[in-house]
């Protein structure tokens, strides 16, 4: 809030009047700072969650081993990108990969292409359910990485902050998947299995149990679970299935 509100005390304490009221932070401050850089926020694409720059931290790690392994720049593409933040995180520390996020919200895809001009980045976006939209010119990612919506209002991060309500005020494509827990994650699973993208998967479950992860992982047949952070699982694995 200071940041956002400089030295003018009435505009942050109508700021934080706001905050009180259930507004989101980020949105009252119109953004919010990732891995040490500043994003526009607002009410068009879900709140980046701190907790996401552990997923960054494999996503980078996989990334360079699968590069070495490919003697090339990678193709990349953040699923859901929401606001870019991830996407944008990811290109200004690996300047050399192209990258790519599609998402089903139009709206959320006009902030992501706002902080990418912000941070001066080449991000090619997509509309798209799931994979449908894949432009066909566009050729197969070698990675994909991605945060999609997860659990249920019973699966929350430790934080007495970002409550369910709180991500009730999320736009309503980005928070709880609808179908069960992991029916998003589930989709795209299936969706790659039947295009037969050689691709590595880098998937947040959040805070789901591994039994669960694991049988939304079942089709997959090389998958292994981090814990890059407490109370928190990644997927890694191969797009290759079985049958």
């Amino acid at each position: 809030m200071l940041e956002a509100a400089g030295a003018d005390e009435r505009r942050l304490e109508n700021m934080r009047e706001r905050v009180r009221a259930g507004e989101p932070a980020a949105w009252v401050a119109g953004f919010l700072r990732f891995r040490g850089r500043r994003f526009a926020s607002d009410p068009r694409a879900y709140i980046t969650d701190p907790e996401l720059t552990h997923l960054l931290d494999v996503v980078c790690e996989v990334g360079d081993g699968l590069q070495q392994q490919l003697d090339r720049p990678l193709r990349v593409l953040d699923f859901g990108t929401g606001a870019g933040t991830l996407a944008i995180s990811v290109k200004l520390e690996r300047p050399g990969w192209q990258l790519s996020g599609i998402d089903i919200d139009p709206a959320a895809l006009t902030l992501a292409a706002e902080n990418a001009a912000l941070h001066s980045v080449s991000l090619s976006l997509c509309q798209s359910d799931q994979l449908s939209g894949w432009p066909e010119v566009w050729p197969a990612p070698d990675l994909i990485f991605g945060d999609p919506p997860w659990g249920s209002e019973e699966d929350l991060y430790a934080d007495a902050e970002r409550d369910a309500a709180y991500y009730h005020r999320m736009p309503a494509a980005s928070a709880y998947p609808r179908g069960g827990r992991t029916a998003i994650h589930d989709e795209l699973i299936r969706q790659l299995c039947l295009r037969k993208w050689p691709a590595t998967l880098v998937l947040n479950y959040g805070v789901l149990p591994a039994v669960l992860i694991k049988q939304s992982a079942a089709s997959l047949q090389r998958h292994r679970l981090v814990q890059p952070s407490t109370g928190m699982s990644v997927l890694i694995a191969r797009a290759d299935c079985a049958g």
